[in-house]
């Protein structure tokens, strides 16, 4: 493991009050603005498969992987974690945009068809992949959908991109006063 990596799953998974990037409720909400290349996706991809597999905390639950505006993208990233399981001879019917591991569904949702987001039961972690080069509609819709889950079901909402355009969803993250964004401020 990548010291940065190390970095981006203690900050979600480490509760330590030592730790400078845990600050109090926050350690849930992340936002990585990253090189290209690094692997921040796949990592976020495989945390997401461990968490569903390694007890039953996440049964009856959805995660969700929220991408740009092309379906192709969505069924690539949830083709990437049923690909894991190839190797082992595990094969899954579930269809493109969806997996089921132990009780949770994983889900893939495009950035220009938030319908389906907006009426899930139980999010519980919610990763938004290259979130800076959505259309600019949808960054605060895909932004404001994810935050509202907070108060329901208390989610990891974990936001990575490679910087896009001046003025986009992560330039405007990272101007907020820390006292108000509820997402971490993280560069990887």
């Amino acid at each position: 493991m990548f010291d940065y990596e190390r970095l981006l799953y203690e900050a979600l998974l480490i509760q330590d009050n030592t730790n400078p990037l845990n600050h109090d409720f926050k350690h849930k909400h992340l936002w990585a603005k990253k090189a290209t290349g690094l692997g921040v996706t796949e990592l976020m991809l495989r945390l997401m498969v461990w968490l569903c597999l390694r007890d039953d905390t996440y049964r009856n639950s959805q995660m969700c992987n929220v991408t740009g505006p092309n379906q192709d993208i969505a069924i690539k990233l949830i083709k990437r974690m049923k690909t894991l399981f190839e190797p082992h001879n595990v094969l899954f019917a579930d269809k493109e945009t969806v997996l089921e591991l132990n009780g949770c569904t994983i889900e893939a949702f495009p950035s220009n068809h938030l319908d389906a987001y907006r009426a899930l039961e139980n999010p519980r972690f919610i990763l938004i992949d290259e979130g800076d080069f959505f259309r600019k509609s949808e960054q605060e819709d895909v932004r404001h959908v994810s935050e509202r889950y907070i108060a329901k079901s208390d989610p990891y909402i974990v936001m990575v991109s490679t910087p896009n355009a001046p003025d986009g969803l992560f330039e405007k993250i990272e101007k907020e006063p820390e006292e108000t964004c509820i997402l971490q401020t993280t560069e990887a």
